[in-house]
Order: structure tokens, then C-alpha cells, then sequence
């Protein structure tokens, strides 16, 4: 199966690398990359407006935003961050 994945990869057969029968029974992953992206947005709004209301001054704001979301973005993404391609695909689907 991955030597037929592979022959047909190579010759640009993207969307045929398996034939129907070796995926008859097969259920694809659930897309969850948009709710994990509101899932890190949302977050991250919550600890600034928490850190604002707690009376954190404007300059300790500033560098904790980009703190917080890249630890939550690799905290829900399980460790791997998003690439530039797959933040692309949010905005303009495929």
C-alpha cells in the first residue's frame, strides 16, 4: 500500500494515491482546526481583558499577548505548532 502511495505521489496523482475499494469502510478525520483557532483566540481575549481588569499596567500587556497565545496555540494543538499554511487555510479554505 505505500510502495501504490508513493508511485502514484511521485507521478503527481494526488488525488488518486489509494483506490476506492482500499478505502471502502474508512471514516475521515473531523477537521478541528478551526475550533482549535477559536479556541486559542478566545483564550487569549479572556487572560488580556483578565489581566486589564486585575489592573496590569499597559506595558506588561503589550508582550503578553503574543506570550499567551503562542502557549495556548501549542497547549491545544498538542505541541505542534500551526504552520503558515495551515493559519492561511482558516482564512481561504481549499
Amino acid at each position: 500500500m505505500l510502495l501504490t502511495i508513493a508511485e502514484r505521489y511521485a507521478e503527481g496523482r494526488i488525488d488518486d494515491l489509494l483506490d476506492a475499494d482500499h478505502l471502502a469502510g474508512v471514516t475521515p478525520a473531523a477537521p478541528r482546526e478551526r475550533l482549535r483557532a477559536l479556541v486559542v483566540g478566545l483564550t487569549g481575549v479572556l487572560v488580556m481583558a483578565g489581566a486589564a481588569f486585575l489592573g496590569s499596567p499597559d506595558t506588561a500587556l503589550i508582550p503578553l499577548l503574543p506570550v499567551v497565545v503562542i502557549f495556548v496555540a501549542v497547549v491545544v494543538n498538542r505541541g505542534r505548532m500551526p504552520t503558515a499554511g495551515q493559519l492561511t487555510d482558516l482564512i481561504i479554505p481549499r
